[in-house]
């Protein structure tokens, strides 16, 4: 069977392959070894045979999306500056944008041969965007008929999120979408920010908080909205050129406490290297600002690191999981089977605890649960030596 579904996976492969004049750049060959390998992965419950991008390959970004007669480019990551005087002068070398960067996840919003579906960063389907975005975006439709080969980047955000724990503070309950980048899959480029602004006004879509522009030169200015982003508890800014340059970002020091905070109970997860990058950014951000080190920081920087650790080893050593609780509303019951296929295929295991209909949406309450990062505790508790 699984021989049978890789030959029909080949077959639309090729299909794809010969109307697409942007892949011929590669050979077929690579792209079928890729699919036998893994690097290229059949998309379920698309609705048109398609592909994604699981890693970089052959000029590909991961989370690039393939179909007949549609290209999705994976959405790029973005270098972080440490220091705004340097790092702006060193990047910007005409005026700039600077756009919130909000705490959520990435979709891209695309018009999938007649339906809207949201794609996430890696390339999957995403049943809980493409579920709710009539709730937050009810011009897309009309937005799609006029420019159908246009994608919209969102940033979903809220505490009621399936993915990540961390939010806007002005966001109290469910969530919201914000737009943040437009592109035209045709030309495969993004709008620039001033063209890119007047189509989102024009369309009613909500925004991050957009500033400027400024020039590289007006560092005071930029450090003002970052200690102003930082007593508010916002996450940072993307600096975005108004010609050619590179788009870069920059997070503030309560982002960086709200990584930590979030990241270091399931440490077993992650590399250590993430909680190392925050520590820096921490100290260079802090220093370059003018924030003081004092008793207070050290009191926050703890509370961030260790706050939860009684109750997690706690829990542990009662032989039960390191786990993570998320609240969200759906808008239909089968979109609860399709986002929890996608856990299945993401290898992320999922308990459901609760299931009730409330007015016009199914409210679901999940624990995520973390084998990983149970297993790194447990083995200290239980005894094991580690060489250092």
């Amino acid at each position: 069977m699984f021989e049978l579904d890789l030959e029909y996976q080949k077959r639309e492969l090729r299909r794809i392959y010969e109307g697409a004049p942007f892949l011929r750049k590669i050979r077929f060959g690579l792209l079928e070894k890729a699919l036998e390998e893994g690097k290229i992965l059949f998309i379920e419950g698309a609705g048109q045979p398609a592909f994604r991008v699981k890693r970089d390959f052959k000029g590909l970004s991961a989370g690039t999306v393939l179909a007949k007669d549609f290209f999705l480019p994976g959405f790029p990551h973005i270098p972080r500056i440490f220091c705004l005087k340097t790092g702006l002068v060193r990047y910007m070398s005409g005026p700039f944008y600077a756009e919130e960067k909000i705490e959520g996840y990435n979709v891209r919003l695309v018009n999938f041969f007649g339906s809207i579906l949201a794609f996430t960063r890696r390339g999957y389907i995403c049943p809980f965007a493409t579920d709710r975005w009539p709730d937050f975006l009810p011009a897309l439709p009309t937005f799609f008929a006029e420019y159908p080969d246009y994608a919209l980047c969102c940033e979903v955000a809220g505490p009621e999120n399936p993915f990540v724990t961390e939010y806007p503070p002005y966001i109290k309950e469910d969530v919201a979408f914000f737009v943040f980048d437009v592109i035209d899959l045709k030309r495969q480029r993004f709008l620039p920010p001033e063209e890119k602004y007047a189509l989102l006004r024009r369309f009613g879509f909500r925004t991050p908080e957009i500033s400027g522009p400024f020039w590289a030169s007006e560092v005071e200015a930029l450090k003002e909205l970052i200690l102003r982003y930082d007593q508010e508890g916002r996450e940072g800014l993307v600096f975005k050129p108004v010609g050619k340059g590179r788009v870069i970002k920059y997070v503030t020091s309560a982002s960086n406490l709200g990584d930590l905070r979030v990241a270091f109970p399931f440490i077993g997860e992650l590399e250590a290297s993430y909680i190392v990058h925050r520590l820096v950014r921490l100290a260079l951000g802090r220093w370059e600002l003018g924030q003081p080190f004092d008793e207070s920081f050290y009191k926050d920087l703890g509370q961030a690191l260790f706050g939860e650790m009684n109750i997690i080893l706690d829990r542990v050593k009662a032989k039960k999981p390191v786990e993570e609780i998320f609240r969200i509303r759906l808008r239909r019951e089968e979109s609860l089977e399709a986002l929890l296929a996608h856990f299945r295929a993401a290898r992320v295991r999922i308990e459901i605890h609760k299931v009730e209909k409330k007015g016009r949406y199914w409210c679901v309450e999940f624990a995520k649960i973390y084998p990983r990062a149970t297993s790194f505790w447990a083995n200290k508790i239980e005894g094991l030596a580690q060489i250092d």
